[in-house]
């Protein structure tokens, strides 16, 4: 699989943005392959999908591709904030493929961050553009990658070097059944998940995670059982393989065994 762009599919186009657009998702279209499944090729959109630039003939799931010269560790500014938070409730949210690439269009990174990870929680709404602009009233979001923990993160390409696709694919398919949790019940996985990822330490107590309970307030103003929510998510945690019960309140996070190419 090639790591350079063809950069001459963009030649005809005088818009920067258009060229750009058109040379990745061109590259894309050529290496990708769909993690959720065995297919080794994915399909482009109809032009101006909302939400969606590819999808997996085989399994149907989708991808939203994003290219830049160095991406964004806090905050991805994304399209219509409606269009997104609509396919996120429904089940339908892309997993987010963000491309780095240098002046020479050699990539350097490919990151997809997993579309169970997409959640109400993480979606920030962005003021509604003014009465003057060009699409006055539209309101667009940012996607706050740094409320996604890093199970949700991918590398498919690191370094310059396209990681084993065996293991790229056993790591997105162990949240796979997320997906099945509704969105809002989903983002409290998610969030606990990411609580305990910044605790740093592969032994915790229930405690560490009441400590944190400001953060869970932040996300949810209105629930008044916090506490109650944190301990099912754990459990949801432990039923995907996460995290493993030691002893009444102590969790230990499992390592899952490097996947043979």
């Amino acid at each position: 699989m090639e790591l350079t762009c063809d950069t001459s599919v963009g030649a005809t186009y005088t818009s920067p943005a258009q060229r750009a657009r058109v040379i990745s998702e061109c590259w894309f279209s050529e290496n990708s392959y769909c993690l959720a499944c065995e297919s080794d090729s994915l399909m482009r959109s109809a032009p101006n999908t909302k939400a969606m630039d590819f999808s997996c003939q085989r399994c149907g799931h989708f991808y939203e591709l994003k290219t830049f010269r160095r991406r964004p560790l806090k905050s991805l500014i994304d399209g219509a904030y409606s269009a997104l938070l609509a396919r996120i409730n429904s089940g339908s949210a892309p997993t987010l493929c963000l491309l780095e690439r240098n002046d020479r269009w050699q990539i350097s990174s490919l990151t997809a961050i997993h579309s169970s990870f997409l959640t109400p929680a993480v979606i920030q709404q962005r003021p509604a553009l003014g009465l003057h602009a060009r699409r006055a009233g539209w309101i667009g979001c940012n996607i706050r990658l740094d409320r996604i923990p890093s199970d949700g993160e991918i590398a498919v390409v690191q370094g310059g070097s396209w990681s084993s696709k065996a293991e790229v694919r056993e790591r997105f398919r162990r949240f796979l059944p997320l997906s099945d949790i509704p969105a809002n019940q989903r983002g409290w996985a998610t969030l606990t998940l990411w609580v305990v990822r910044t605790l740093g330490k592969e032994e915790f107590r229930l405690s560490d995670l009441y400590e944190r309970e400001q953060s869970f307030a932040e996300a949810y103003p209105g629930n008044r059982h916090i506490r109650a929510k944190i301990r099912q998510q754990l459990q949801v945690l432990r039923d995907l393989g996460v995290l493993s019960f030691d002893a009444p309140g102590r969790y230990r996070l499992i390592r899952k065994p490097a996947v043979s190419p």
